[in-house]
């Protein structure tokens, strides 16, 4: 099993990586359906992540906890621990290094591995590294993954979907192609129900049926990222793992007000500008998060910070505002003055991952429209646009 004129790419992708943490600390977790996302009495609140016992009644994550409670009404449904999945996540980190230097993180809980130049360690064997890799991770952390391998990037990322929890799948070398030809199209990552509805109007079912169709269709019809998909149709892409690749940990903005604030109105507003300012960096650097802080200091100059992981991966402060009002209420409850607000956005997903996330999604026209935005207060002033949210009224 040797590799020969191309590189051998890991996808390491945790299974279930929120509940099962949650199950390794508390291992009576495992023995009834778990959904991470909140309590029973959160009725607004959304799945974040469901063990495998859950999957298995339809829980799925994003889905309404109150239609989670229907699906699974015996199961443990907690809120997420804070701290606990970085930890994880830098202990499975330290584990990856230990197999190879090259490494890039795209996210909490999932990562690239260029393999080709520790084969020979392993009996120039990728099956085996593989093997040896999921093994520790299972037995020193009580967690599992699953490993997709394959010469690029998104082939591998596929195939480690395929075999899921704690299972191996090898794209064969060469066949790239024909291996992905009979998926359908919702493998592809990013393709969302709004994307599959557009190709399936011309009969786009199968990734093979992409080909059907050459690029200046696209260019017209479809309009988005329409080399990407023709270049997975192919299984073509990028083969750069980028070593030592550190996924940035946090992006905050804060304010300190000239007198202590109390009214609700003002701080919303000054929340959705700090939001603003976060998020055009983040688009700026290509990045997208799903954890959010709020945080406060009274005029006393006690702190208080509220945070929100949601199940998806945005830049878009329109994809936060709710979830951030929610928090910043919490922290309003005690009628206390504020004299600093602050936002802080968090686990991120990086590079060609953060576009693959969106792709075809109904928030393309959001996305496109607030990428002109920022080239128009890049040109002039950021204050030269305000929304609705942002502007003071007297």
């Amino acid at each position: 099993m040797t590799a020969k004129n191309h590189k051998i790419i890991f996808h390491v992708d945790m299974d279930a990586f929120f509940a099962s943490c949650e199950e390794a600390l508390n291992p009576a977790l495992k023995l009834k359906p778990l959904v991470v996302g909140g309590t029973r009495e959160d009725k607004r609140g959304i799945v974040c992540c469901p063990n495998y016992l859950a999957r298995a009644k339809g829980v799925r994550t994003a889905m309404p906890l109150t239609r989670a409670l229907l699906l699974v009404p015996d199961g443990n449904f907690i809120r997420s621990t804070r701290g606990l999945y970085s930890d994880y996540s830098k202990r499975v980190r330290d584990i990856f290094y230990k197999y190879t230097p090259i490494v890039q993180p795209v996210s909490v809980d999932e990562a690239y591995l260029d393999v080709t130049g520790v084969l020979h360690l392993h009996n120039n064997d990728y099956k085996l590294l593989a093997d040896r890799l999921r093994n520790e991770i299972r037995d020193t952390l009580k967690i599992t993954c699953s490993v997709g391998i394959a010469v690029n990037k998104i082939c591998a990322k596929i195939a480690s979907k395929i075999n899921k929890p704690d299972g191996v799948t090898v794209v064969p070398f060469g066949m790239e192609r024909e291996f992905l030809s009979n998926m359908t199209i919702d493998k592809i990552p990013g393709v969302g129900n709004a994307a599959q509805l557009k190709l399936r109007k011309y009969g786009i079912e199968l990734i093979g049926d992409i080909l059907k169709f050459d690029q200046s269709f696209y260019d017209k019809e479809i309009k988005f990222h329409t080399s990407f998909l023709l270049n997975v149709a192919n299984g073509k892409g990028s083969d750069n793992v980028k070593e030592n690749d550190e996924v940035r940990k946090s992006l905050s903005k804060e304010n300190t007000f000239y007198e202590d604030v109390s009214d609700r109105e003002f701080l919303l507003s000054e929340l959705y500008y700090l939001m603003e300012k976060c998020c055009q960096k983040l688009r700026k650097v290509k990045l997208k998060g799903r954890s959010i802080t709020v945080k406060v200091k009274y005029f006393d100059f006690k702190v208080n910070q509220r945070s929100y992981t949601a199940a998806k991966y945005s830049n878009l402060d329109t994809d936060f505002y709710e979830d951030a009002t929610l928090l910043l209420d919490k922290m309003l409850l005690n009628k206390k003055k504020i004299r600093l607000l602050g936002v802080k956005f968090s686990e991120f997903i990086s590079g060609d991952e953060a576009v693959q996330e969106s792709i075809f999604d109904d928030i393309d026209k959001k996305e496109n429209l607030l990428n002109k935005l920022d080239t128009i207060r890049k040109k002039y002033d950021f204050g030269i646009v305000k929304f609705g949210r942002t502007i003071k009224l007297k």
